[in-house]
């Protein structure tokens, strides 16, 4: 019996510590954040309080709102804010210096501003946007005390200032010194990861192993992975990290999985299309299609180490060298017995193949780079992510906020509500935080719940908890149960703007000081203002002109419909990537939300396809077409086919579809004609048959009477039904 004791407790022993490293590399990695995100508040709190500045909560609120589990996150958003902050407090002392004492206009003034601000912010991406929304509500936090005595400003915005370094200084040492997390390891386990779905993905798909649904979810995924890839990309520049000498190399891998990705979807509308029709090469085109996706494989599984990733490259790299010997093989099998249409199904189908065999190997190739850091790569080109905001629907988001800083203004002044100016600056602050949400109505709403459970903790904290100790030692102690809820909230993605509500309002109404007021009556009066601010930010966003709006919807509709016409008129270089990246931007909001809430949700996603598919087929033609000398009747008819596409996408309807398919086909009709030419030369006629399949790509699309471009020409009636079915 003490035996079997002894041997339980040295079994435990070996355990425990391996049961600790599971948990520090899963659960405890969002403690660890926790953890660090309340030492450094507590840490700007305490140095604030021993230089005695006026409000030490602005430092910790700056933790709070800049700290980041990785430490390159952190920096780079220290140093946007520093740049905010500097910026708002010049935007605050240029208004107080033109109204002072006439609140009035200056508080018009202030609310052109954050509005500017937040406009600004919805229209750049990355920490960009968070620089503009800094600016925004910085100005709001110093100007709006000083309105009525703007002679003190010098010295409150120098306290403010100096408040928001010390959180900022907090927050970088904290997160570089106390078990710090690279960002670079961030980017390589999001490679890893988006790698091993897209082949799961392309296996399915040959396979036939998805439904509908699952394509879109799967879509919106891959591109809220292209849009994270890319922010991690521009923001590792602060890290010590060897991953910065790859940055071209990030950027070819961003364009060689969206070119990968679409080159898929052409191929598998395509193959779909066929099997409608019955074409009796289907069978092959599939089976080849499956042969490909055995050598994306080891052991049945997507590469998961450097080894594994560099095997897979170079089993492309096999295949492609073996392709062209297949393609024969099976056009000497089937295409014999083909009819005109059927053999030009067929060769436009082999094209799509062969483009995403080439382009799948550039992929793993760059993955394999990336991972292993031994294989070469050339021809590194600067590829600059398109962001491909509307302008309308950013300035709408500025208008949002000017308008909520402008009726809470006016309350403060009907009411002449002594904490009216804390419910403004509250507005102000919600307003330019929570507008460049995927859905800022809503983030705002969970947030007004987050600031109500805020308000009670902190009623809680100050008068229940804190009035019992003395000291700052015991304040934190205090104080640390209720901080920690905060950081905790915002590890969920679905309650991290409860969480940023309440550690704000909890912050806002504790304010720790060296002389702290413990003032029932005030306390509720302020706090009743901070939740005036929010909610009357949360009404005005989701009343006027909400992100979510059918209007605004159908504006995305016609952004993406301009990507092709883009893809028909811009210069070519560098235009694949220009295309690829901003039709995907355009649809980051709905990419952030992983899901499709309603049909016109469906309806910019099926958008994005058929946009994603033509765009690519006319940018392919194009680059044929320039590469070779056509004659001049063949040239004049593939330019007439590009202007008619653009044309029918800029206004889709009835007769624009038939202009163009007459241009398509009878381009078709003279590549045809010089095709059967003996004496043409290997170059043209390799650009011929890639033209072809390009046209015929372009024509099957236009044909497809269940896309949404289909649903969409044929009138009100059928866009209705074309809502329900999908794009295929």
């Amino acid at each position: 019996m003490i035996s079997s004791k002894a041997d339980n407790a040295k079994s435990w022993i070996w355990v425990l510590p391996r049961e600790f490293a599971a948990w520090g590399k899963t659960e405890g990695l969002g403690w660890i954040f926790v953890l660090k995100t309340t030492i450094a508040a507590l840490m700007a709190l305490g140095i604030s309080l021993r230089l005695e500045l006026g409000q030490p909560v602005t430092a910790m609120i700056t933790v709070y709102i800049i700290m980041h589990p990785q430490t390159g996150m952190v920096l780079t958003k220290s140093l946007y804010r520093v740049c905010g902050t500097f910026a708002g407090a010049l935007a605050s002392l240029t208004l107080l210096s033109l109204f002072p004492q006439e609140r009035v206009l200056f508080l018009l003034g202030l609310s052109i501003w954050i509005g500017l601000c937040t406009a600004g912010a919805a229209l750049y991406r990355n920490f960009k946007s968070y620089g503009f929304t800094l600016a925004g509500y910085t100005a709001a936090m110093i100007s709006l005390p000083l309105v009525m005595q703007p002679t003190g400003f010098f010295n409150y915005a120098v306290n403010r200032v100096s408040e928001v370094v010390i959180g900022i200084l907090c927050a970088a040492v904290v997160s570089e010194v106390v078990f710090p997390r690279s960002l670079s390891d961030s980017i390589v386990r999001t490679m890893q990861t988006r790698y091993a779905d897209f082949i799961r993905f392309v296996q399915a798909m040959f396979s036939e192993g998805m439904k509908p649904q699952e394509i879109d979810s799967a879509q919106l995924r891959f591109i809220s992975s292209v849009v994270n890839l890319e922010s991690f990309r521009s923001s590792v520049i602060m890290e010590a990290s060897d991953i910065r000498t790859h940055d071209l190399r990030l950027r070819r891998l961003n364009q060689d999985f969206m070119a990968t990705s679409t080159t898929l979807h052409s191929l598998y509308q395509l193959l779909s299309r066929l099997k409608k029709a019955d074409a009796p090469a289907t069978e092959a085109l599939v089976s080849l299609g499956e042969s490909l996706t055995a050598v994306l494989v080891t052991n049945g599984e997507p590469a998961l180490t450097a080894e594994e990733a560099h095997q897979t490259a170079r089993r492309i790299a096999a295949f492609r060298a073996t392709f062209p010997e297949q393609v024969d093989t099976i056009r000497n099998q089937y295409a014999a017995g083909f009819g005109n249409q059927a053999n030009l199904d067929f060769e436009t189908a082999l094209e799509l193949v062969s483009r995403f065999v080439r382009e799948l190997d550039d992929y793993a190739s760059t993955y394999a780079s990336l991972v292993g850091e031994r294989h070469s790569l050339k021809h590194l080109e600067n590829m600059d992510f398109a962001a491909c905001t509307d302008p309308v629907v950013a300035l709408l988001t500025g208008a949002r906020t000017m308008v909520v800083i402008m009726l809470t203004s006016a309350f403060w002044i009907a009411s002449a509500w002594s904490n009216g100016a804390s419910a403004v600056m509250m507005a102000a602050i919600v307003s330019a935080l929570f507008a460049p949400a995927p859905d800022p109505a809503l983030a705002l709403k969970v947030g007004l719940v987050g600031a109500l459970v805020g308000f009670i903790a902190a009623l809680i904290c100050k008068f229940f908890v804190l009035t019992s100790l003395d000291g700052f030692g015991l304040l934190c102690a205090g104080m640390v149960p209720f901080l920690l809820v905060g950081p905790y909230l915002t590890l969920n993605p679905k309650l991290s703007m409860i969480g940023l509500g309440y550690i704000m309002m909890f912050c806002f109404m504790i304010s720790p000081s060296n002389m702290m007021q413990y003032d029932p009556a005030g306390s509720i009066n302020f706090g009743s203002a901070l939740i005036l601010g929010v909610a009357s930010a949360s009404v005005i966003f989701a009343t006027f002109a909400p992100v979510t709006g059918v209007w605004l919807k159908r504006r995305t509709a016609r952004l993406l419909r301009h990507q092709v016409e883009m893809a028909c008129i811009d210069p070519l270089p560098s235009i694949t990537h220009r295309f690829e990246s901003g039709t995907r931007d355009i649809l980051q909001r709905l990419a952030a939300k992983q899901t499709v809430q309603d049909t016109y949700d469906k309806d910019m996603l099926d958008w994005m396809f058929i946009v994603l598919e033509i765009g690519r087929a006319i940018i392919h033609l194009r680059q044929d077409s320039e590469s070779v000398s056509l004659p001049q009747p063949l040239l004049d008819s593939v330019k007439n086919t590009i202007q008619a596409t653009a044309s029918l996408f800029k206004r889709p309807n009835e007769r624009r579809q038939i202009v163009t398919l007459g241009h398509v086909e009878y381009s078709i009709e003279l590549v045809h004609q010089e095709l059967i030419q003996e004496e043409l030369g290997k170059k043209l006629r390799e650009a011929l048959r890639r033209i072809l399949a390009s046209l015929h790509l372009i024509r099957t699309s236009l044909l497809d009477e269940e896309t949404i471009l289909a649903a969409t020409v044929a009138g009100p009636q059928a866009t209705v039904q074309g809502e329900i079915r999908y794009a295929s």
